[in-house]
């Protein structure tokens, strides 16, 4: 009969039928399934191959075909073995899970293949009944698959001389506990003799003051340095690092010949200081990397080189007392910034060429302070909860800006048309420099240009948001009466309105007017006239705006 289950329970139950002929216990395949939908079943396959060591691959051969109801058949037996031979019988998991795979599409197979349909059936039949069994909690089938490596992994340390350690297929530990210990004639095999893709290795390791070290690490997943200052990494001779971590930083150090899919990241901060990363193969207009702060909450900064979108995950590390991450990020080449996780971030990017900063996925509380360097668009989104973005302007580079929700303070210049969404929540928008030399100047040839060059605040809520202005020169706000706003609101072209409400409020005055289905505010600078000097400020969709909602200083 046609297969019933399917996805990773199906993969779970071939893989384990085919190698063992028989059904896991419920809490070996709960495992299994756990890890296969994190990490993919094919890892599982592949530890599969650790299992057998002494068989041969005809052995493997007639075991496969034999769980999988496909004997006798010396034709097939033979290929199967030659098959095993070309690719490794260490591979022998991942044939299993791809013969269990085909022989179950071939039920109701035709022509040459139709000599399998009955064997398919049967095949089919057994997935299904074995999936039924396994996934019963009270069965007690068998407690280990084939190729799942349990055990207990080894702690190895380092010595000052050189070293050549080899791990197990299990979890290892390898310590250099003080400097010199890992030096650049040691060699450490993370993986042994076989496989320990299920199981994951670790290297702790401390560097002092001025070491530089370029040491040979095969397979070690996570990597954690207690770096001291002016000290250096290169994992120029390593390969499968997943993880590279800075412990306890004190002062600057480097990390270099990264590969661009490794995770490189500060936690448990000291006193801080600046880590500098540089990426192997960072040499393509679309590079990416990530970087991970985990209680960094010294005078962290980490320095990256040729990345053009970097993301930056902040999270809790060990220290329960700590939830907020504190680091500068420099990115000279980045165009695009990331920011994820749930752990508050206070931090200030600098880069030549950001045109993007996104923390739109990012659930703690973000403190962002970043300086525009062009005259082009910048994009910056908030996250999901009270944010605060303090943009500065200074290169003359058009904002957009969506705080997100949270209640969020927005603090802004007056360089450009600036454009500025407001999400959920009470939010805050400071504007400065307004009507000052800094200020873009307002283009009053037409009415239409002169929406353009006025800056936009979108989803503003009078009596929940707040918007604070800050004159160039000391500015107060006008009393308009309400005949004066009638008349304003009446006029035939925003620039009639604008520049009716220039003369009304008068010199170094800020006023408040509706026109159409929005409220604008004009800051006069000196000259109680509209001119190029002034500035203007859109609320879209605002009908009315409460006294207590804005403020000009």
């Amino acid at each position: 009969m046609p297969l019933h289950v399917s996805g990773v329970p199906a993969d779970i139950i071939m893989l384990t039928r085919a190698l063992s002929g028989g059904p896991l216990s419920y809490a070996a395949y709960t495992n299994m399934v756990a890890a296969a939908n994190s990490s993919g079943v094919l890892p599982i396959a592949l530890g599969a191959g650790t299992a057998y060591p002494t068989q041969t691959e005809a052995q493997l051969s007639s075991l496969l075909l034999k769980n999988m109801g496909l004997l006798p058949n010396a034709g097939l037996q033979t290929a199967l073995t030659e098959y095993l031979v070309s690719v490794g019988k260490v591979n022998v998991g991942v044939v299993a899970l791809q013969l269990g795979q085909i022989l179950s599409g071939l039920e109701g197979a035709t022509g040459d293949l139709a000599i399998y349909g009955a064997a398919a059936a049967r095949w089919n039949l057994e997935v299904d009944t074995s999936h039924a069994y396994t996934s019963n909690p009270a069965n007690q089938g068998l407690t280990q698959s084939p190729g799942w490596p349990v055990g207990t992994g080894v702690t190895l340390s380092l010595t000052n001389g050189d070293d050549a350690l080899e791990g197990t297929i299990y979890g290892d530990v390898f310590l250099a506990a003080t400097p010199g210990m890992l030096g650049s004639s040691d060699v450490v095999n993370g993986a042994g003799s076989g496989s320990d893709r299920i199981n994951t290795d670790a290297l702790k390791a401390v560097l002092g003051g001025g070491e530089s070290v370029v040491p040979v690490l095969k397979g070690v997943e996570n990597v954690f340095l207690t770096a001291g200052d002016a000290s250096h990494f290169s994992a120029d001779r390593s390969t499968g690092i997943q993880q590279l971590w800075r412990e306890a930083a004190a002062g600057s150090a480097t990390f270099t010949g990264v590969d661009l899919a490794t995770q490189v990241g500060i936690q448990n901060s000291l006193t801080g200081g600046t880590l500098n990363i540089g990426f192997a193969g960072a040499s393509g207009a679309f590079d990416s990397a990530n970087i991970v702060l985990a209680d960094a909450t010294g005078a962290d900064a980490i320095t990256v080189n040729a990345i053009e979108t970097l993301t930056i995950d902040s999270k809790a590390g060990t220290v329960a007392s700590t939830t907020v991450n504190q680091a500068r990020i420099a990115a000279d080449a980045a165009q695009v910034i990331v920011i994820g996780g749930g752990q508050g971030l206070t931090t200030t990017v600098t880069g030549a060429h950001i045109g993007t900063i996104d923390a739109s996925g990012f659930s703690g509380a973000l403190n962002l302070g970043f300086a525009t360097t062009g005259t082009g668009s910048v994009g910056v989104k908030g996250g999901t909860a009270g944010d605060t973005l303090t943009i500065d302007d200074v290169s003359g580079a058009r904002l957009i800006i969506s705080s997100g929700d949270g209640g969020d303070t927005v603090t802004i210049g007056a360089g450009n048309a600036h454009i500025v969404t407001l999400g959920s929540g009470a939010d805050t928008l400071h504007i400065g420099g307004l009507a000052g030399a800094a200020a873009r100047d307002l283009d009053t040839s037409t009415a239409q240009v002169l929406g353009w060059s006025a800056i936009w605040v979108t989803d503003f809520e009078s009596g929940v948001d707040t918007i604070r202005l800050t004159g160039a020169s000391a500015t107060t706000k006008a009393a308009p009466s309400t005949a004066q706003l009638d008349g304003i609101a009446a006029s035939a072209s925003l620039l009639e309105a604008t520049a009716l409400a220039a003369t009304t409020a008068g010199a170094n005055k800020a006023i408040a007017f509706r026109y159409g289905a929005d409220t604008y505010i004009l800051v006069n600078d000196a000259v109680a006239s509209l001119g190029a000097n002034d500035s203007l400020v859109k609320l879209s969709g605002v009908a009315a705006l409460a006294d207590a909602s804005w403020a000009v200083a």
